[in-house]
């Protein structure tokens, strides 16, 4: 109702029955009537055209969702599963589905085609990821005003540091620039650009990055879906995403074993040698090693002395249905805190 508000026709009639159409109140011989209203007569034919448009559009995708219309329901449907079995993930992932509901609607601009074969055949070889983190084809624009809507929804909450989200947000509507060198900063992984922008904007640079991180991963998952069969038909046996060069942030075993790591970054996922350390390939059992939470089955933290590195990894094993890695990432943040408190990054 507001998106249709905001057009020059200010009719009570002519939304309420566009409204009982899209809501299945309104059947197709009504909508003959309508259309021979003096009501539509008058209407900026554009407008209305225009308006015709978006509401197929709309009716469509209800009837027919395609896959990626699936795919966003079973995401959310993974978030209210984990806040339903595990309540103390609540104040997480409650703010994050709305996030994710943000970032659903977001439509980044897509690689009219992809890179030579010959030259990412080449890449691949050498053991060098398909792009650079630094050099990856984003839309800064799309995820610029993805960032906005993240800080305008965080910063109307009863959250901590409100102000400055408020502040961030007033800082990306105004100089568009400050955007774009935040994502420079997150891509090229210079902590002290992005804890000179935080300081901007008085949050903290975690906050900063997480947020930016969310605004760029509508681009990323685009890309992925372009660069699939790319990534997939090629082995890939090293630490870090054959997409963009990333470390991992979480780890699954698969239900056949297997070690499956998740990009911190894009969110791709690849096979890994189950024993072995995916930062520092120290491979010494020695110095290798793992714990877990008291009661909390399937769910380990891997650790390496030797780079002092640690990695979540949930077991799909023990787990009757495993969410997203990112979600299930969000949902352990207490492993976290504990690799911290025994000395690990």
């Amino acid at each position: 109702i507001s998106v249709f508000s905001e057009g020059s026709v200010r009719n009570p009639t002519f939304y309420e029955t566009i409204i009982l159409s899209l809501s299945g109140k309104f059947d197709w011989i009504e909508w003959y009537t309508f259309f021979h209203t003096d009501l539509v007569k008058k209407l900026n034919v554009n407008f209305f055209l225009t308006l015709m448009k978006d509401a197929m559009e709309l009716f469509l995708t209800h009837i027919f969702p395609t896959q990626e219309d699936s795919m966003h329901e079973d995401y959310l449907k993974h978030i209210d599963r984990l806040i339903l079995q595990r309540p103390a993930t609540s104040p997480a992932l409650q703010p994050y589905r709305e996030l994710a509901c943000l970032m659903i609607r977001a439509e980044p601009a897509l690689l009219s085609e992809r890179p030579e074969e010959e030259h990412l055949e080449i890449r691949r070889k050498e053991g060098f990821p398909l792009f650079s983190r630094e050099d990856l084809p984003v839309d800064f624009g799309s995820a610029s005003a993805l960032l906005s809507q993240c800080f305008k929804y965080l910063s109307e909450t009863d959250r901590e540091d409100r102000t400055g989200l408020a502040k961030a947000l007033k800082k990306t509507e105004k100089y568009p620039q400050w955007a774009d060198k935040l994502f420079k900063a997150i891509l090229k992984q210079d902590e002290k650009a992005l804890a000179t922008i935080a300081s901007q904007v008085d949050l903290d640079s975690r906050t900063l990055l997480f947020l930016g991180k969310i605004a760029l991963r509508p681009s990323l998952e685009a890309l992925r879906r372009l660069m699939e069969e790319g990534i997939h038909e090629k082995p890939w046996d090293h630490g870090y995403c054959p997409l963009c060069g990333s470390q991992p942030d979480m780890a699954c075993f698969t239900k056949t074993g297997k070690r499956r790591l998740h990009c911190e970054l894009c969110g791709e996922e690849w096979t890994f040698v189950r024993i072995g350390c995916p930062f520092c390939n120290n491979d010494k059992h020695e110095s290798l090693g793992y714990f877990e939470a008291e009661e909390e089955e399937g769910l380990r933290v891997y650790f390496c002395r030797s780079c002092q590195r640690y990695l979540k990894t949930i077991d799909s094993r023990v787990f009757e249905e495993v969410a997203p890695l990112e979600l299930e990432g969000l949902a352990s943040l207490h492993l976290d805190f504990i690799a911290h408190e025994k000395g690990f990054k």
